[in-house]
């Protein structure tokens, strides 16, 4: 993983980007040019000095680049990121972010909450750990390692992730015969997958509900001239075909919030 590097989907492959290539504006230092929701960020984050949280986001990526140098990796979280506590559209924050089985509060967040809430996962073992939400560019290493290990075939990857997201047009059979459609993404597909249906929960290589659910916040812009941040993985609202599939980017405003929207958190070695 280097500075400025990302990856794309062209129709048969997953395939590296240099740092000039069409999607080095998802990196962060370019991100940053665009970042002027002064309003945003002092009604959401009580942030009143813009460059101090610009500063603070280009230290955030120097961070995880220089863990992943050292350590030749990273992780993510296994679940999509929850609350311990019910929260209304109103608010748009989790008040005590975690990454557990059985979370039932994963959406109805904003990205500027987010991004602070991914970083307080940490707790007290800061000093061993940094967390954060997930960049776009890692969330594409994801799927490259998914697909590498054999995980996932390209097909399942790019063209439709039915086969193992909760989306719109997948029914699934359940133990008694019948057929039910895919859940709200309010909670983790888990919760009932294991306990419902005959076939096997929304997960690979242990990883649960990156395709589908609830679209996931990361780090990215959507366009280079856009102060719209990327959402990725469709929701369960969505096909499951090339447009929602686990590789599909949809732009969201930052300071919005929706009941399709949660985000999943990246765990850094210091």
């Amino acid at each position: 993983m280097q500075f400025g590097q990302g990856y794309s989907f062209s129709t048969t492959s997953i395939i590296k980007e240099t740092n000039t290539g069409a999607d080095y504006y998802r990196e962060p230092r370019l991100a940053e040019r665009y970042d002027k929701a002064k309003y945003y960020l002092q009604k959401y984050m009580k942030i009143n000095n813009r460059q101090n949280y610009l500063n603070n986001m280009q230290e955030d990526f120097a961070r995880m680049i220089e863990s992943i140098n050292k350590y030749k990796g990273f992780y993510i979280g296994r679940y999509e990121t929850g609350d311990d506590y019910t929260h209304s559209s109103s608010k748009g924050y989790f008040t005590n972010p975690r990454v557990v089985r059985y979370n039932r509060n994963i959406n109805y967040v904003r990205w500027y909450n987010s991004y602070d809430d991914a970083k307080k996962l940490a707790g007290n073992k800061e000093k061993y750990v940094k967390t954060g939400m997930i960049y776009d560019t890692l969330w594409d290493y994801t799927l490259k390692w998914l697909n590498e290990t054999d995980t996932r075939s390209y097909e399942d990857i790019y063209s439709d992730s039915g086969t193992w997201g909760n989306y719109s047009n997948n029914t699934k059979t359940t133990s008694s015969g019948g057929t039910s459609p895919a859940k709200t993404g309010a909670i983790e597909t888990i919760t009932y997958k294991e306990e419902t249906y005959s076939d096997s929960p929304t997960s690979s290589n242990n990883i649960f509900d990156i395709a589908g659910n609830v679209c996931e916040w990361t780090v990215g812009r959507y366009t280079s001239a856009s102060s719209y941040r990327e959402l990725r993985g469709g929701y369960y609202g969505f096909n499951s075909n090339h447009s929602g599939s686990v590789a599909s980017g949809r732009g969201g405003s930052p300071g919005y919030n929706d009941g399709t929207y949660g985000f999943r958190s990246l765990l850094c070695i210091n």
